[in-house]
């Protein structure tokens, strides 16, 4: 649950929140209607009705634009202050409104009619201060969960790093393995190596260390990857990269489809005497990007089913970065080879 998942589920819970607080408070405004045309005050249910529910929504509208001060404030008697200065002020326009919605004028209200208006805006307060403090309450939990959301953001960010971690040191250390065996068999190659490793290390350490990269740079690396490996197997090494234009800047987490290639190569490719090709490619599909890996070597049953350290760490990845939503497919490909699939959220652009 990174930054997209946690974003959503901020939204959510605010949408939530806000028509669930809207539905309460009409509900209370009607349960305060009710109450008062049993205890023959006003002028029957239905004026009562649209008045308490101008008093109601005038309220809630008052608590709404003084919660950022509630909430810098951290002295229980100001909050309090605060909340009934809100309080005073909702009951007040509300009876205002409340009365022109009835056909009653203001200056009946500031007349002959001003008890009435007093009584009113004396209940409306009384009642505020009762609303106000389930709203209160429910905006200290609405906060303490959002808190919790922000730990979790903290922890799986760092759950994450620690993943990207362990999957670097991989990598680099293959890639060095390889350079260090083709210097010693053949040192007039060695020079072609290096400079092949050199544009390696450049476009694999610019994004490294970044959370998300865009696809076309994650594809640089896996193309300075597999010309890296084909100085090794020379002919026995065949690629092909097929990436949309329309889906260069998707982001995705960097180092992510460099390992299935890792994969399909050393346990794919390089067992058979014929070697074989790799092609990765991409494509948009309904509201999904689908990112494949297909290579042409020994299978599945002699890859033991894909379950290699660096699998796992991909398939951590997608359930750190997007939950649910994003899955790494592993099946046979036809006629010989492995199909890796990669499925993620198209928003993730």
């Amino acid at each position: 649950m990174t930054e997209p998942l946690i974003k959503r589920e901020f939204q959510q819970l605010t949408l939530r929140r806000f028509a669930a607080s809207l539905v309460l408070n009409a509900l209370i405004n009607t349960a305060i209607a009710v109450l008062l045309t049993a205890i023959k005050f006003g002028q029957g249910f239905q004026n009562n009705l649209i008045i308490s529910q101008c008093i109601g929504f005038s309220i809630y509208g008052a608590n709404m634009a003084v919660i950022p001060l509630f909430r810098r404030t951290k002295r229980p008697s100001v909050q309090v202050a605060i909340i009934i200065a809100a309080v005073l002020a909702g009951a007040i326009v509300g009876t205002i409104l409340g009365s022109y919605a009835i056909g009653m004028p203001p200056s009946a209200l500031f007349g002959e009619r001003f008890p009435f208006f007093t009584q009113v805006v004396l209940l409306g307060i009384l009642f505020g201060v009762l609303v106000s403090y389930v709203f209160v309450s429910l905006e200290r939990i609405n906060e303490e969960r959002l808190q919790r959301i922000e730990s979790e953001k903290a922890a799986m960010e760092a759950e994450l790093r620690l993943v990207q971690s362990q999957m670097e040191p991989h990598f680099l250390f293959n890639t060095l393995a390889n350079v260090r065996s083709l210097i010693d068999s053949d040192p007039r190659r060695a020079g072609d190596m290096l400079e092949t490793f050199v544009a390696f290390l450049r476009t694999s350490l610019r994004s490294g260390r970044e959370r998300t990269v865009p696809l076309e740079q994650e594809l640089d690396v896996v193309k300075s990857y597999l010309d890296l490996y084909a100085m090794r197997m020379g002919e026995r090494l065949r690629y092909r990269i097929d990436l949309p234009e329309a889906l260069r800047g998707v982001r995705i987490p960097p180092l992510l489809i460099q390992p299935l290639v890792e994969n399909a190569v050393k346990h794919g490719l390089e067992p058979s005497i014929n070697g074989g090709e790799v092609m990765v490619s991409a494509e948009r599909a309904d509201k999904r990007i689908l990112i494949r890996v297909i290579d042409s070597g020994a299978g599945i049953k002699e890859t033991a089913g894909g379950s290699g350290i660096g699998l796992e760490n991909v398939r951590r990845r997608l359930a750190i970065m997007y939950g649910d939503t994003g899955r790494l497919v592993i099946e046979e490909n036809s006629p010989t080879g492995v199909k890796v699939v990669i499925e993620i959220p198209a928003e993730s652009k």
